[in-house]
């Protein structure tokens, strides 16, 4: 494939603006918007008498639908995770568990009453008034 350098310029202009668009964390990494509009810039500017070799052109589509697959399924990796957690935390309800107080360093012991999910966290309420990290709970009984 035979790019002229104004075409390249073009490129260099056209990921530029992506990124001026974009806010900190999308410029970390390289996202599906931003891989897509290099790629209809390449192709835009791309020489009409010598164009995208094929087996590229498919390599990059398969590159691209790979990554999009991976980040789907983090996606749902992390969903699961979360109501994992969640399932965990209220297998604990009814049960006597002990933690340590943060605040105090003291051993607190009690039924848990409740579970809520709160920032990513699961926390148990126990009977006696207090809330947990269900991390950090020490002790089932």
């Amino acid at each position: 494939m035979m790019i002229n350098s104004a075409n390249t310029v073009d490129a260099s202009q056209s990921a530029t603006n992506y990124e001026n668009k974009s806010d900190e964390s999308a410029r970390d990494e390289l996202g599906k918007d931003a891989f897509l509009e290099l790629l209809t810039t390449q192709l835009k500017h791309q020489d009409p008498l010598e164009p995208m070799d094929n087996t590229q052109f498919i390599s990059q589509m398969a590159e691209f639908s790979s990554l999009e697959q991976m980040n789907n399924m983090n996606e749902t990796l992390g969903e699961f995770l979360q109501t994992q957690k969640i399932a965990d935390g209220a297998s604990l309800i009814g049960k006597t568990v002990e933690s340590i107080n943060e605040e105090t360093g003291e051993k607190i012991q009690s039924k848990v009453s409740e579970i809520t999910f709160e920032e990513g966290n699961v926390f148990a309420k126990l009977e006696n008034g207090s809330k947990v990290n269900v991390d950090g709970i020490t002790r089932l009984f």
